[in-house]
């Protein structure tokens, strides 16, 4: 049907329209935190854009209910605003008819959202773990900036080297080394020397530093020398703070075994991630009312109240999600009491949208 395609039209560029704006502005964001991570030392410069890469379906499983909900207020107060609206009411396009023919794009939004949300997304965070722990495991050696004094081992060290020759891209300037006393023992110690090499023990598995020309200070618990070592050839392995695989946070945990865990906490992931695919036709019954506009108001005039009832809708999504991780809501019921209150004021509004085309329809035969 020419109507409902041409509505679906309206409605995906609008979407796409306002997703692709939220999702320069978030994703900047998170560019400019990972580009202070890779200045810091923290992640290599190659990492930023894998990072950036791996966040984008995540972010976009967030942003897809909201811009969805924006591009359908929009498309149709537009419709408003240019009284096409009222030409589709006077050819018997109901409420109801409206929703039949805004199917295809509500079914589509909500396919996308779920595959995102509940397969790409944890993937993604999985892959970035994974790429965290790689580097993580290579950062103390491969990621030595000269001139700067870096921490290792949770901040229990410090290092410095001076500049590398350019002839050896594994080889350091003048190194230093100072790590914290040990809580057992009371001793901490200071590593000077000459030169550093860096290489890797395939048979360990671990990033060594050989340190040339050097000497080993050890200190008491008066910070006084208490022995003095020196050497030719000192072997050190630095281990990186994250050197031990990370944490995993439940976001990447697989759905399928969210559903089989059924803990509080994987309940409030699960209801977390079908949140997105089943916001989709909720926001849609609600854009419809909220979107009548008159004319002389501008199709932007209902963007505000429209806007505060989508916060309260996720103020009450994050309440439950923690209610349900501490046990105060059983996982199975989830959202379903969210989902209810918006069906019921979907419908009433619907109810006074309808109303109030009946009553304006009525005016129009009285007038003529």
């Amino acid at each position: 049907m020419i109507i409902s395609r041409y509505l679906n039209r309206e409605v995906f560029t609008s979407t796409a329209a306002i997703l692709g704006v939220l999702f320069a502005i978030f994703i900047s964001q998170r560019v400019v935190k990972y580009l202070g991570q890779a200045a810091n030392g923290d992640i290599s410069g190659m990492m930023v854009w894998q990072m950036v890469g791996l966040f984008s379906p995540v972010l976009i499983g967030f942003l897809l209910p909201m811009a969805f909900f924006l591009g359908c207020l929009l498309a149709f107060s537009r419709l408003y605003v240019d009284s096409e609206m009222a030409v589709l009411r006077a050819s018997g396009v109901s409420e109801y008819k409206l929703i039949k023919m805004l199917l295809p794009i509500a079914v589509i939004v909500a396919l996308i959202g779920g595959v995102v949300t509940l397969w790409i997304g944890p993937w993604a965070s999985e892959t970035t773990y994974q790429l965290r722990d790689e580097q993580a495991s290579k950062l103390e050696l491969n990621m030595l900036t000269p001139g700067r004094f870096q921490t290792f081992q949770k901040a229990k060290g410090v290092v410095y080297v001076d500049e590398a020759p350019e002839e050896s891209e594994s080889a350091l300037g003048n190194f230093f080394l100072a790590e914290l006393p040990q809580e057992e023992e009371g001793v901490s110690r200071l590593v000077s020397a000459k030169s550093a090499q860096r290489f890797y023990d395939e048979v360990q598995d671990k990033n060594f530093l050989q340190l040339n020309d050097g000497y080993v200070y050890e200190l008491d618990a008066e910070d006084k020398v208490r022995k003095v070592t020196q050497f030719e050839h000192y072997y050190a392995r630095l281990d990186a703070e994250q050197s031990i695989t990370s944490r995993r946070k439940i976001t990447a945990t697989p759905t399928i075994d969210l559903w089989k865990s059924k803990d509080p906490m994987s309940w409030a992931e699960l209801n977390w991630r079908l949140a997105v695919p089943l916001s989709v036709p909720f926001l849609l019954l609600l854009a419809i009312p909220l979107s009548r506009v008159r004319p002389r108001e501008g199709k932007f005039a209902k963007i505000l109240p429209a806007i505060l009832i989508y916060i309260g809708y996720v103020i009450f999504i994050v309440v439950f999600r923690r209610w349900i991780e501490d046990g105060k809501i059983p996982g199975w019921i989830g959202y379903i009491p969210i989902y209810l209150l918006m069906a019921l004021l979907a419908v009433r509004l619907l109810y006074l949208h309808s109303r109030a085309n009946t009553h304006n329809g009525k005016n129009n035969e009285v007038v003529s």
